[in-house]
């Protein structure tokens, strides 16, 4: 098997590593956040939001090691160069900023106005028999008195699906993976 080709652990070790890697980190961050040491904004939080696709690629990560596989680049069969792991974890983190930025503020007015929306419409739903003429009418104009409350869907979705998308490819071009059995000749 040429160094260009390395071939997939099997799916059984992939699917294995990734729970115990899920089930562990996940721990992790609960326990943090019911201790508060992770409070959202902290810098406990921000390192923790690093992907363990890092941790994956350039050391092997606790499933990992159990179950034998490590992830190796798909074009040269090594461990991905640190730089291009480096690059990856600054698109993200730049692009979670950018959707952050983006995304509809939120103010303690606006939740208030929003929960206010929120009971007059439960209150029309309790009131009037559903598909009934003056349901339908109620409820479009309390849907018109607040529709400064909701953000439309794409203002609310356009910018993580746009970020999403970009890293994604960002990520098939600057460092494609893929899984290896530790024992085998493509070790880092």
């Amino acid at each position: 098997m040429s160094p260009m080709d390395p071939e997939k652990a099997p799916a059984w070790r992939r699917t294995g590593a990734n729970l115990l890697d899920m089930a562990l980190f996940g721990g992790l961050f609960w326990l943090a956040r019911s201790r508060g040491l992770a409070r959202e904004g902290s810098a406990v939080a921000r390192l923790m939001a690093i992907p363990v696709e890092v941790l994956r690629e350039q050391l092997r990560s606790p499933g990992q090691r159990l179950l034998g596989t490590h992830t190796v680049d798909r074009r040269t069969g090594r461990r991905v160069a640190l730089w291009r792991t480096l690059a990856l974890v600054g698109a993200r983190a730049a692009g979670a900023e950018l959707t952050r930025r983006l995304e509809p503020v939120r103010t303690p007015e606006l939740e208030r106005e929003r929960e206010a929306a929120g009971a007059e419409i439960a209150d029309i739903m309790r009131r009037h028999p559903q598909a009934s003429p003056e349901r339908d009418a109620e409820l479009q104009a309390a849907y018109r008195r607040h529709s400064h409350t909701t953000p439309s869907l794409p203002r609310a979705v356009a910018p993580s699906l746009v970020i999403g998308l970009v890293t994604t490819r960002l990520r098939r071009r600057l460092a494609p993976t893929v899984e290896v059995l530790a024992g085998s000749d493509h070790s880092p």
